[in-house]
């Protein structure tokens, strides 16, 4: 149940990622000018997008890292099983001597 809520969450966290380095203005034209990221002050304050959306990036990159690892952790414990009962373990380490003539 929770390893499918993770799943969920970190599909949504890469998308929301992929969002924000598209919109991100880099040093030509790109498509964060487009939706006026080169000249739009009023969202984001004097500073311009780029220090909000590379704090903003940097944030949903960790949160996604962190989910994954936590998911890889959930998916291991959930997928360890013992293959061998002890029992079968013994069986197979005893060694049968056989003569040579």
């Amino acid at each position: 149940m929770i390893i499918t809520a993770i799943k969920i969450i970190c599909i949504i966290l890469a998308i929301i990622l992929i969002v924000l380095v598209i919109l991100q203005q880099g040093k030509g034209s790109d498509l964060g000018s487009a939706f006026g990221g080169g000249s739009s002050n009023s969202m984001f304050g004097a500073v311009g997008p780029s220090n909000f959306l590379g704090k903003l990036t940097a944030f949903i990159a960790f949160l996604f890292l962190v989910l994954n690892l936590a998911q890889a952790v959930l998916l291991k414990n959930a997928n360890t099983e013992t293959l061998f009962t002890e029992e079968e373990i013994q069986e197979a380490t005893n060694v049968v001597e056989i003569p040579i003539e």
